[in-house]
């Protein structure tokens, strides 16, 4: 009967060797794993920091394009301010030429005033040339603003994507490391 006995406690003893065997080699893998889980949360900060950073240049783009947009105001009134000017100025020739035709005597008065008004009239066109220039280079500015407010919301997005595929990762992890504890206490209690 000792003979029974002994084996009875080697066996016992060779199973407490091998479940502390085992408990070492999962301690081993829990303490790789939580390495893991730290550089992860490492990289979730860093993610989150990029994302305030994103967030802080959209918000920048969207005030430079607010800015934009109202000097693409102002250049649109003074534009048809100009075009106001314009228009009184051709009225301005229309009716100074029906006076020429209607008073032969004043032809020459007229003619010089017709020249000067013409001159005026070429001038205000060049004004309007330049600030439709001016406008279209404003709208171009606009338009280069709205584009690189869509390439950081595009990043942004990407960064949202990111940071939520290492938080699944987190997740799974974290359910891996859950089944450890139950197993380790289970063994604890046996």
């Amino acid at each position: 009967m000792s003979t029974i006995v002994e084996s009875e406690m080697r066996e016992f003893f060779q199973r407490i060797i091998d479940s502390v065997a085992e408990l070492s080699s999962q301690a081993a893998k829990v303490e790789g794993l939580m390495q893991q889980v730290q550089m992860l949360t490492e990289r979730v900060n860093q993610f989150e920091l990029d994302n305030r950073t994103l967030m802080s240049q959209v918000n920048e783009a969207n005030r430079k394009a607010e800015e934009f947009q109202a000097q693409l105001n102002g250049t649109q009134s003074s534009l048809d301010n100009e075009r106001a000017v314009t228009a009184a100025l051709r009225q301005t020739i229309v009716e100074r030429d029906a006076g020429v035709q209607s008073l032969e005597q004043s032809f020459r008065n007229e003619q010089d005033a017709h020249k000067i008004t013409t001159s005026e009239r070429d001038d205000a066109r060049q004004r309007v040339r330049e600030l439709e220039q001016s406008l279209e280079s404003s709208k171009q500015s606009y338009d280069d603003v709205f584009h690189d407010r869509d390439n950081w919301r595009q990043k942004f997005w990407e960064a949202e994507k990111e940071a939520a595929n290492v938080k699944q990762q987190l997740d799974k992890i974290q359910s891996v490391l859950n089944p450890l504890r139950v197993v380790s206490q289970d063994v604890a209690s046996a």
